[in-house]
């Protein structure tokens, strides 16, 4: 039995750190259906854990850029990626203005 859960979080970055397609993407869809486990974050902005490898393949892969934010996170070692409208821009990100 587990006494502790440790989750470690990147603090809020903006949701242009993600192409448009895939904000639009993750949007639409049902949380069951993403290409990562994750969710809404209210009305502008979602969770997501930060998987270190991307199995999925065609529709079900992981957009490359959504990805590379994933891959940033775990470096910062956090497990998991808070995207937010107002959240910050990181500059070792590339970052989208739609």
């Amino acid at each position: 039995m587990l006494s502790s859960i440790s989750m470690r979080f990147s603090r809020g970055i903006s949701t242009g750190h993600v192409r448009e397609a895939t904000a639009r993407r993750l949007d639409a869809t049902p949380f069951r259906q993403w290409p990562c486990l994750g969710g809404r974050y209210g009305e502008y902005g979602w969770l997501v854990y930060a998987h270190d490898e991307n199995s999925g393949m065609g529709a079900d892969a992981i957009p490359e850029v959504l990805f590379a934010v994933m891959s940033w996170s775990q470096k910062q070692g956090c497990d998991h990626v808070l995207f937010d409208r107002d959240g910050n821009i990181v500059d070792e990100l590339p970052h989208f203005d739609w």
